[in-house]
């Protein structure tokens, strides 16, 4: 059984067609990478995911679970936490304070003690690289160091799904770097991850399978050297002109 199943999902606004009759399944323990142009309905699909849209047609499925009806928090709760394109801290709070929050979440569902949540804060700080900046308010940080915080955050709900959603937008090369090599730590640490990205080159190398959406459909799905050279997927990014070359042209 897949840990998630989304099944000819369909969700519009006004007359557009955000995603449109749209079928895939993620096995436990997979990085699969959801890329596309702009517009191509990539982190619809995700807040459909997690509940903040509703379905218009077809259904997702968690764990072999309907999800359709379900608010925001019961979806967290049932182990699917995610991050979002522009990174909102909670102001006024120390960086150790952001990530309580999402481990007082996960205890609150799981009614866990006050030691077992400080044990999960403690090592979602390590695991996250943030233990030297764990008592610096938010606002001390920089761009990289929120996203790490990000991370942190949905990391302490303890997920079994983690949703990445242009994650490393805006970081420079290093930055990037680091942060696929912890995106790597997580999964080897069993955590199953659906993640939104335009760096094409950390996604391509980060995932072991990629799905390619293109106004609100999915065109193309599979390893990321196959997908990469599909005709359907340069012109997709490229248009018809410059069909010559695979999608690794545009990895910049």
């Amino acid at each position: 059984m897949a840990l998630l199943e989304v099944r000819n999902v369909s969700r519009s606004f006004g007359g557009v067609h955000a995603v449109n009759d749209v079928s895939f399944a993620i096995n436990e323990g997979e990085i699969v990478g959801l890329i596309g142009p702009n517009g191509a309905g990539k982190t619809t699909v995700m807040n459909l995911i997690s509940g903040l849209i509703t379905v218009d047609k077809g259904e997702i499925f968690f764990q072999g679970q309907p999800l359709s009806g379900l608010k925001p928090h019961t979806i967290a709760r049932k182990g699917i936490a995610r991050t979002f394109q522009i990174v909102k801290p909670f102001q006024g709070m120390t960086v150790r304070e952001n990530v309580m929050i999402g481990a007082l979440f996960r205890a609150d569902a799981a009614g866990l003690k006050r030691t077992h949540i400080n044990d999960i804060v403690r090592e979602t700080l390590a695991l996250l690289e943030l233990e030297a900046r764990a008592d610096s308010p938010v606002e001390e940080l920089n761009l990289a160091q929120r996203k790490h915080l990000e991370l942190a955050r949905a990391m302490a709900m303890q997920p079994r799904l983690l949703l990445l959603d242009e994650v490393m937008a805006g970081l420079n090369l290093k930055e990037i770097e680091k942060l696929m090599h912890l995106v790597r730590r997580l999964n080897e640490r069993g955590i199953t991850i659906l993640v939104i990205e335009h760096v094409m080159k950390a996604v391509m190398n980060l995932s072991h399978r990629v799905l390619v959406m293109y106004y609100g459909g999915l065109i193309a799905a599979g390893p990321p050297e196959e997908v990469s050279q599909d005709p359907r997927v340069i012109e997709a990014y490229l248009g018809k002109r410059r069909q010559k070359g695979p999608v690794k042209e545009v990895q910049q």
